[in-house]
């Protein structure tokens, strides 16, 4: 049984018994249902010293010991266990009334002196006080880490935006922070770009990552303060004295790998170290400075901060012949040449300096603006190998150069599958298929107006399209429907209800049914299973 103290934090509760007799500390679990109490976990021990050795590894919230035992006796004990535990709530027991047993007791500050024989009730009362005792004592430091942990938020933030440094020392000086950072030698900022479109950025959050980081930082002898912005994960480290380019380096592997197994897909950056925390802004700057290359490095990596010049002149990669050269391997149907200049661009982008993020996703705009131009002229369904989406959106969204390529690769090797299987069917067939891709969303859209559009009669469109492609004419449009609705399923913003109606269907129930007919999952079930 666990113990909440009226809210949703359940504490475990842990009693240690400490008494030399057996039959005492056997008659104790017998008689008094600490279970009922509250009281989760109990170790026994048969005298002060082995009692003292329990605590290291138990560490109670609650001792229960006899005062006079063999090789230690109880008020030693508690006296060595309070120097490392000082919230632990001490009982005494006693077939003696010694005084200064009594006075002791006092001084360690005793829930209570209970005489032997034991009486079951008295006992029970003060366990219940002991109980609350330490209730009381968490709740107190709870309500201290809180007021620290917002200081230590507030005044984080403050250190990376303000560059008034008489401001900045009369908030470190007031700031109940939970470390010291006046005297601090050398100071960096670290950034964490989590790319997960779900990531809160909340205090909370940011705080269960500094949990996961701080055991790194302490081997390093650097204390830290944790903030946000702007969508990311701000880090402050503080230390006696500046790192190494080497020591930097290891800092930054080990953070990244411990952060990589928690977060799915993030870059940690560090920004330049410098003297004192007046200048963190500095450093903050520098380190979403050099975010931007990040955009070129592989997912779950680290940048260290290195110096980019004041007058630094960005690449230029919007070359006209190298988009002729793409537009010609395309109207060539050269698949694999096409393939291959990707890989190239890759490479080329990711072996440059100085080339801004938006400047490669300009490019790879370019190069599918190309694609949409040739599926135009050989009246290609564009849905078929472009996303369903907004193309500028969808780029936007690329974390990496590495996803932009990703997405380019995928578009260019359906555009060559889609122009292929173009020239295997009849144009009528063809035809049908278009009008589908360019109408679904129609909730009208019926056998009757696609034969109008062919001018054909219905019998005919459904025998021509099963005897071509083996599936019936309504079959057809609803594949495509739910293929259209997983598309627009993998967007978290786009709203179950609102996407029925965008493919086609009034009754989003309805839509519901046929899409767990299909592929055995609910559209909520199948969103989650991402």
């Amino acid at each position: 049984m666990s113990i909440s103290p009226g809210n949703d934090i359940i504490y475990h509760m842990k009693l240690l018994i400490v008494d030399d007799e057996k039959l005492t500390r056997e008659g104790l679990l017998k008689e008094v249902d600490f279970n009922a109490l509250g009281i989760d976990s109990i170790e026994t021990a048969e005298d002060g010293l082995s009692g003292l050795k329990l605590c290291k590894s138990f560490e109670p919230d609650i001792v229960l010991t006899d005062v006079r035992m063999p090789k230690m006796d109880g008020i030693r004990m508690m006296e060595a266990v309070q120097e490392r535990y000082p919230d632990c709530a001490v009982i005494f027991m006693s077939g003696y009334s010694d005084k200064e047993y009594l006075k002791a007791a006092i001084k360690l500050h005793a829930v209570s002196y209970v005489e032997k024989p034991i009486d079951t009730d008295e006992l029970t009362e003060a366990v219940k006080e002991a109980l609350s005792q330490v209730l009381s004592r968490r709740s107190a430091q709870r309500s201290l880490n809180a007021t620290r942990r917002s200081a230590d938020f507030t005044v984080a933030y403050r250190l990376i935006k303000s560059p008034d440094k008489d401001d900045l020392r009369e908030l470190v000086e007031e700031g109940a922070l939970s470390v010291d950072i006046k005297n601090a030698g050398s100071c960096f900022a670290m950034i964490i770009n989590d790319h997960d479109p779900y990531a809160s950025f909340s205090e909370e959050e940011t705080e269960r990552f500094a949990e996961l980081i701080r055991p790194v930082a302490d081997r390093y002898r650097l204390q830290m303060l944790c903030t946000v912005n702007s969508s990311l994960y701000v880090f402050l480290l503080f230390s006696g004295r500046a790192l190494t380019e080497k020591q930097s380096g290891y800092f930054a592997g080990e953070i990244t790998e411990c952060l990589g197994k928690s977060m799915e897909s993030f870059h940690v950056v560090l920004g330049r170290q410098v003297k004192g925390y007046g200048e963190l802004s500095h450093s903050y700057n520098t380190a979403v400075i050099n975010l931007q290359q990040s955009f070129f490095m592989p997912d779950n990596t680290f940048l260290l901060y290195s110096h980019i010049p004041g007058k630094t002149v960005f690449k230029s990669i919007n070359n006209a012949d190298s988009f002729s050269e793409f537009k010609k391997l395309i109207s060539d149907h050269r698949k694999e040449g096409a393939l291959s200049y990707l890989d190239k661009l890759l490479k080329s982008l990711t072996g440059s300096d100085y080339i801004l993020p938006n400047q490669a996703r300009e490019f790879y705009y370019r190069l599918l603006s190309i694609l949409i131009e040739a599926g135009n002229e050989k009246k290609l369904t564009k849905d078929k190998y472009l996303p369903a989406n907004d193309l500028w959106e969808r780029i936007s969204a690329c974390h990496s150069v590495f996803e932009l390529n990703d997405l380019m690769t995928e578009s260019t090797g359906l555009f060559f599958t889609v122009l292929d299987a173009s020239k295997t069917e009849s144009s009528v067939v063809y035809s049908i298929k278009n009008y589908i891709s360019e109408n679904y969303g129609d909730m009208d859209l019926s056998i009757m107006a696609i034969s109008e559009h062919v001018h054909l009669s219905g019998s005919y469109v459904c025998t021509l399209f099963k005897s071509e492609t083996g599936i019936t004419l309504n079959q057809y449009i609803t594949e495509y429907r739910l293929m259209r609705a997983k598309d627009l399923l993998s967007d978290p913003r786009n709203r179950i209800g609102e996407i029925a109606g965008r493919v086609g269907y009034s009754d989003s129930n309805y839509f519901s049914k046929i899409f767990r007919k299909s592929f055995g999952l609910s559209p909520s079930e199948f969103r989650e299973s991402l």
